[in-house]
């Protein structure tokens, strides 16, 4: 077995940043100046396979809006730190809140506001369009840029890794509806 091999297996815990992970990077504002992301679905699928498997997930950010709440509560993430400049600092504190290792963390991320987070944590990831030195500081760069399906790739490499993909999409395709 690889040691890439070992350190995924390891993993239970997924940090995400936002803009240029679950978004290309782009921003658009409306009229009253009021900043607006789209997210790929994908990556919610993503997440919800990764809950599924019993993984759980956060969503840390330099930037902040009411949008990335109804997002945390929609993909069910279990954490959701909003204007953050420390990333490594938040990393730790919900390896201690969830009584996790370091080495049992991955971050996945894209540009240097993101270094310390990656630093941080055991399992570093970048997405395709990364900055050099994101790139330099991972364990893994993903084939996926950000916005278009990073975080999913990700999650399907970890239960592959962990011997878990085909059970947690069958789950995932025999969930019920939930009720309106």
């Amino acid at each position: 077995m690889s040691d890439l091999q070992q350190r995924l297996q390891q993993i239970t815990f997924i940090v995400t940043d936002v803009d240029g992970v679950l978004t290309d990077g782009r921003m658009w504002f409306d009229g009253e100046g009021q900043p607006f992301r789209y997210l790929f679905a994908k990556d919610g699928t993503g997440l919800t396979l990764w809950h599924l498997s019993g993984g759980k997930s956060a969503i840390v950010t330099g930037l902040g809006s009411k949008a990335l709440e109804t997002i945390k509560q929609q993909w069910r993430c279990d954490e959701l730190y909003m204007w953050v400049k420390d990333k490594g600092r938040v990393c730790r504190e919900i390896a201690a809140k969830y009584s996790i290792r370091m080495d049992q963390m991955a971050f996945i991320a894209d540009d240097i506001i993101d270094l310390p987070g990656l630093e941080a944590v055991g399992f570093p990831v970048a997405v395709a369009d990364a900055v050099p030195t994101v790139k330099q500081a991972a364990s893994l760069v993903l084939d996926s840029a950000g916005g278009h399906g990073a975080v999913r790739e990700l999650v399907e490499i970890i239960l592959a890794a962990q011997g878990r993909l085909d059970e947690t999409i069958q789950k995932y395709i025999t969930r019920k509806d939930h009720p309106i």
